[in-house]
């Protein structure tokens, strides 16, 4: 039966039996031939039977199909030994009927012990191609009916029994097989199948040459393992009559074994040869293949399941901050806010209180991810209700410190905080620091660019400490005035040489943008900020909130 066999790319060494009309090549999970790499299309291109001859069509692939080099531009007809290139992935056209006379050689057999000993130990490399030509005709049909099989797909659940099953057909003196996976020190039976079903469910392995073969990577076959002194006689060899055995290693593209297939016999008369060794060995090149696409796939799949999660987390977390700007006679607001990664642990918020009066907050959590981005969650509804229960601004920020207390040691996180409460009627603010920097009070009339806020005035970052107190600092903003809130991942925002914006870049930033709105002084420090940071992933969230009284 024609085929293709893998030269190149994640399934190396593969042979998959074009038995139909119709087969896929491409990136999807469900195509015939799956070629799992983000350049490959979906559906990339697909090879037809047409009156017993095999074509190959491209479907219109990004990348592009090529035969022996040449772009694959319509229909065109595979000979045998045609190389099919599609990105980095290349296969054979294999045509036993067309195929040159001669076949590959055969692979080497490592053999251990003298020619009087009663058992052999073979040792075949996982890349090394099975002598196909040395089974018999019945066997090496089976063959290409497992690898079909596993190439195709990809629940390996239902999968592997069917597995078991075409081994007795192939190997008929076995009475029972056992596919096994090593998961750290234990060794997990994926499959359990005996000749007689009611022996299943009593059915044990040997679990000394199961480690054997797993530890050196090589495949084990005995003529009687009770009289085989390279193991160490088990209770279950005993118990269960175990005669001639073999054992195939299921290894990664490393070489490392994860796991075996194992066959035995019960009865002294059944004993398992070479070739059955060497073609059990290729049956177990293509299982680890086939289980580690399967690992892949779930691996992706969760992945997958884990972005789409996090994605809405984010969609949930922007909602708790604002839409827009509040709208307050003779004041313009300005807010931005980007996480780090898909979740982040930066705050800001507007809350308007009954008196007219408008606090603005920047907060950030320690630390990035799911956890900070919980812990912020609660901070937007803290913050709110200690600002609405409490009318000093630095009992209401005690009040928020102690109700995160609760939450923030479990969490071995803490929070630091600014927050500014404007009156509008008289334009004093009022501000209070938890941990966190003083907001800068920007006088484009005069050039000065100052602290908002005394050092000796403020506390400790929120959730560390209960019972502490929490001191305010009041001024009066003036006409053409701006204060400007930003949490760390401005200022410690690093090049790719790892160097920082810092403060002076900050400073600077704002002096040479001279008298413009908030929103303008926030882009062109946003700007500022990209430009310092490109070509390196973010280091931390970035928050800026400006509020700026018209003059």
């Amino acid at each position: 039966m024609p085929s293709l066999q893998i030269l190149k790319g994640p399934n190396e060494g593969q042979v998959i039996g074009l038995e139909g009309e119709r087969f896929i090549l491409g990136r999807d999970p469900e195509s015939a031939i799956v070629i799992p790499v983000t350049s490959v299309s979906r559906r990339h291109a697909h090879i037809v039977r047409v009156n017993g001859k095999f074509f190959i069509e491209d479907n219109q692939s990004r990348n592009g199909t090529y035969v022996n080099n040449e772009m694959v531009n319509a229909r065109r007809q595979l000979k045998h030994n045609d190389r099919i290139r599609i990105c980095d992935f290349v296969a054979a056209f294999v045509d036993m009927v067309n195929a040159p006379a001669g076949g590959p050689t055969e692979e080497e057999i490592d053999v251990e012990g003298d020619e009087g000993h009663s058992t052999v130990e073979a040792s075949l490399n996982h890349t090394s191609h099975l002598l196909l030509e040395t089974q018999p005709t019945e066997k090496l049909r089976l063959l290409i009916d497992i690898t079909s099989n596993l190439s195709r797909v990809l629940e390996l659940q239902s999968l592997l029994p069917k597995i078991a099953e075409s081994l007795f057909l192939v190997f008929r003196q076995a009475d029972r097989c056992f596919l096994i996976q090593q998961e750290g020190e234990k060794l997990i039976p994926r499959v359990v199948k005996t000749r007689r079903i009611a022996d299943e469910a009593n059915a044990r392995f040997s679990k000394a040459i199961v480690r054997k073969c797993i530890a050196e990577a090589k495949a084990f076959l005995s003529d009687d393992a009770s009289k085989d002194d390279r193991i160490q006689l088990s209770q279950s060899v005993v118990d269960f009559r175990i005669r001639s055995v073999m054992c195939a290693p299921l290894t990664r593209a490393d070489g490392k074994a994860f796991g075996v297939i194992q066959l035995d016999t019960q009865d002294r008369g059944k004993k398992f040869t070479q070739d059955d060794l060497k073609l059990l060995c290729g049956v177990a090149n293509q299982a680890s293949i086939s289980l580690e696409n399967a690992r892949l796939l779930e691996d992706t799949v969760r992945q997958e399941r884990v972005q789409r999660d996090l994605m809405l987390a984010k969609k949930v977390q922007e909602s708790f901050l604002p839409s827009g700007p509040p709208t307050v006679k003779d004041y313009e607001f300005w807010g931005y806010y980007e996480s780090a990664r898909e979740v982040g642990g930066d705050y800001y918020g507007y809350i308007p209180l009954p008196n007219g009066k408008m606090v603005t907050a920047v907060g950030d959590v320690a630390g990035k991810g799911v956890s900070a981005s919980l812990l912020m969650t609660r901070l937007s509804s803290d913050i709110r209700y200690s600002m609405l229960a409490e009318a000093d601004a630095g009992q209401a920020i005690a009040k928020l410190n102690d109700s995160l207390c609760e939450v923030a040691s479990k969490m071995d996180r803490f929070v630091t905080l600014a927050a500014v409460i404007l009156d509008p009627t008289t334009h004093a603010v009022t501000m209070v620091t938890a941990g966190h920097a003083s907001p800068l009070l920007w006088r484009p009339a005069t050039g000065e660019l100052v602290d908002a806020m005394p050092s000796s005035v403020g506390g400790p970052p929120l959730g560390m400490i209960e019972g502490m107190p929490f001191d305010s600092f009041q001024i009066t903003l003036q006409a053409g005035e701006t204060l400007v809130l930003f949490t760390d991942g401005v200022n410690e925002s690093m090049n790719v040489q790892g160097q920082e914006f810092s403060m002076d870049g900050v400073r600077k930033v704002i002096k040479d943008a001279g008298d413009v709105s908030p929103r303008v002084l926030g882009e062109k420090l946003i700007a500022a900020v990209k430009q310092h940071a490109a070509g390196r992933d973010p280091h931390d969230d970035v928050t800026i909130v400006i509020v700026g009284r018209r003059a």
